[in-house]
């Protein structure tokens, strides 16, 4: 294991050691009821007490964990825990009849820390979202100008069976908002955190130094399940360093692509007298609006069209629809049958046209309001990271071109020149029902400067289902403007775009090069261009221009031309057919394929998939411990606190 990732388990999962510290002997337990005062609890406890929620209760307020002296932590979690998953085991919305609740009655978060908080650990709750989705929920560190030192910075903090969701209507801006030290979060579920045009996320964190351990948790997301970075970090030089990100199910329902308020059923349009309109026929179509959250209103797709003829003058049109759920207005549009240009609101469900001018505007037709949809896993500021054995599923073209998976350096206000990603190691990971894979960025734009992506290591994953019928390009990987040393092993890729890797960068004079690059003993469809990119030829063409040097082999790429790539490749026969079902997902080896130990290393082409099945077997379940142990090293003080390789 190189160094930087052996350290990185060294220092990552900051709970296994805090949760084995023994409550001091003078602890205490304390009970808190339904009605009592949670925040003069939360004040008085002592390091080594448990404050223990009633289940079923819910405590609403903006409460505080405040700064304590001591090592022992404070636990806080609801009574009937023993009842509940045990480590390595998730919590999930069912189990919430069993949780105390906490919430916040307005836009604020429901939970911070005080500055420089330490040792505390949230243990079986459940948080609901705020007023109307506003804000984040559970604030963990500050992520505002305030904190912009480390002495600041929380740390030695879990959050461990959680089950922390937005509205399921509104949705929620952030989930939680992760701006600290050594910090765990574990077997919980976090859902419903999304809205519409804005970024929205499950976890996000861009002001502090990390490590994080971020194991066994369901994560539901709709701008980015997870991000680091994307805003510039008040404390100077701070790179969240030491990421690992083990055994969580990433995804997000297929559902949320449809429009979040229903289409006006059940329309129909009568005539009768009583108004100005002459004979001839009539068409209507109507539109309902609801709230989405963050103070957003949406609209539905438009109704079917219905009409109705008036046979003689001095008539009307009454138009009536069935409710729809949470609309607070409607819009009906008229009268032209296929090219309604006129509307009227009202906040019933019907409208009686008499004739009156309503107010010009052609009826929409695109479909109704969706959540915005952009990524499921990003990094915009971040080293030593580890991603492995998770599932990554259900991310479609939405707000952006459809890349699942993003590492792309961001200096979003200006002042991060020293924002980075590098030294990302992304193994034995599933990625499917996605528009795209991977979009791999080496700079920011030359007005935002930053440093340079490197040292990214994707290996031993399975991608499917890229592409069809989830818009996007269906590519793999979208590469530009100079990552170097980038590592691309023993994938299993079945993607539906006319390339897989696509690079660019610079001019046909002068690319932006990706320099100590290796794509070996990848097991993919061809399709159009493969190896593809800007200004030069696929194949050997780009591989000259853009990836100089690089180690081109092993690799299978059905479909494709030997002589437009370095010698060493295979190309020949249908991909489907070197898999045991590759249709219904099953992409081991069938006994027989050429893709067996003719690897450039000797083994066999593409993903270990037994190995790779056997790591995310109960991933999607949340069942079954972490795949191995990892160590906290000895407490840092928080002006101790350092970001590593500076």
């Amino acid at each position: 294991m190189p160094y930087q990732f052996a350290r990185l388990a060294a220092r990552c999962t900051a709970v296994l050691a805090a949760v084995l510290i023994p409550p001091l002997s003078h602890a205490e337990t304390r009970l808190v009821s339904r009605g009592q005062n949670l925040q003069a609890v939360l004040n008085a406890a002592a390091p080594g007490d448990v404050i223990v929620l009633e289940a079923g209760a819910e405590f609403v307020g903006n409460f505080v964990l405040p700064v304590k002296s001591g090592s022992a932590p404070i636990v806080v979690r609801s009574t009937t825990s023993d009842r509940l998953p045990g480590e390595g085991e998730r919590i999930h919305p069912s189990h919430a009849p069993l949780l105390a609740r906490i919430r916040s009655p307005n836009a604020i978060t429901a939970l911070k820390t005080a500055p420089g908080a330490r040792h505390w650990e949230l243990r079986y709750l459940e948080f609901a979202g705020n007023q109307n989705g506003h804000g984040d929920i559970i604030q963990i560190g500050d992520g505002s100008k305030a904190q912009n030192t480390l002495d600041r910075v929380p740390q030695q903090l879990v959050l461990a069976h959680l089950y922390v969701h937005g509205d399921p209507r509104l949705g929620q801006k952030r989930c939680v908002a992760l701006n600290a030290a050594y910090v765990t979060i574990r077997d919980s579920y976090i859902a419903d955190c999304k809205g519409v045009g804005m970024d929205t996320q499950a976890i996000g964190g861009w002001n502090g130094p990390g490590p994080y351990s971020i194991e066994n948790n369901y994560l539901e997301g709709a701008g980015e399940s997870v991000l680091f970075g994307g805003s510039d970090p008040a404390i100077p030089n701070l790179v969240a360093d030491g990421i690992m990100f083990r055994r969580n199910h990433v995804a997000r329902p297929l559902a949320w692509r449809d429009p979040i308020i229903g289409t006006p059923q059940r329309a129909a349009a009568t005539a009768q007298s009583g108004g100005s309109l002459p004979p001839g026929a009539y068409a209507y179509r109507v539109i309902a609006w609801a709230p989405v959250g963050q103070g957003s209103t949406g609209r539905s797709t438009v109704s079917a069209e219905v009409t109705a003829v008036v046979s003689a003058p001095g008539g009307a049109v009454r138009v009536a629809w069935q409710a729809v759920p949470h609309a607070t207005e409607y819009r009906v549009y008229g009268r032209t049958a296929g090219a309604q240009a006129i509307h009227w609101t009202v906040t019933t469900t019907s409208h009686l046209d008499t004739g009156d001018a309503g107010t010009p505007g052609a009826v929409p037709t695109s479909a109704g309001t969706v959540w915005t949809v952009k990524n499921l896993f990003e990094l915009k500021n971040a080293r030593n990271v580890v991603i492995e054995d998770n599932i990554f599923e259900n991310h479609w073209k939405e707000a952006q071109a459809g890349y699942a998976i993003v590492f792309t350096p961001r200096n979003s206000g200006g002042a991060c020149t020293w924002c980075v990603v590098e030294r990302v190691r992304m193994e034995h990971n599933v990625v499917r029902r996605v528009a795209a894979g991977i979009n791999l960025l080496g700079y920011d734009i030359p007005s935002r400067p930053t440093h340079q992506t490197r040292d990214i290591a994707i290996r031993n994953n399975l991608f499917y289902e890229m592409g069809k019928p989830y818009g996007g390009n269906g590519w793999f990987l979208l590469a530009g403007d100079e990552p170097r040393d980038v590592v691309i092993d023993h994938n299993t890729i079945s993607h539906a775009g006319t390339s897989l890797i696509y690079a660019y960068g610079g001019t046909s004079e002068s690319p932006r090069q990706i320099l100590g690059a290796q794509v070996t003993n990848n097991a993919a469809p061809h399709g159009s261009y493969g190896i593809n990119g800007q200004s030069f030829a696929y194949g050997n063409g780009i591989i000259e221009a853009y990836f100089p040097g690089a180690s081109v082999t092993g690799n299978y790429l059905a479909g494709g031309t030997a002589s437009r790539y370095p010698p060493g490749n295979r190309f020949g026969g249908a991909f489907e057919l070197e898999f045991v079902d590759a249709a219904a997902g099953d992409f081991r080896l069938r006994p027989g394929s050429q893709l067996r130990g003719t690897a450039a290393d000797g083994g066999d082409i593409g993903a270990d998939i037994g190995n790779l099945m056997t790591r995310v077997a109960q991933v999607q379940a949340g069942i079954g411990g972490p795949s191995g142990p990892l160590a906290l090293p000895p407490p840092v003080a928080p002006a101790n606190v350092r970001i590593l390789g500076q």
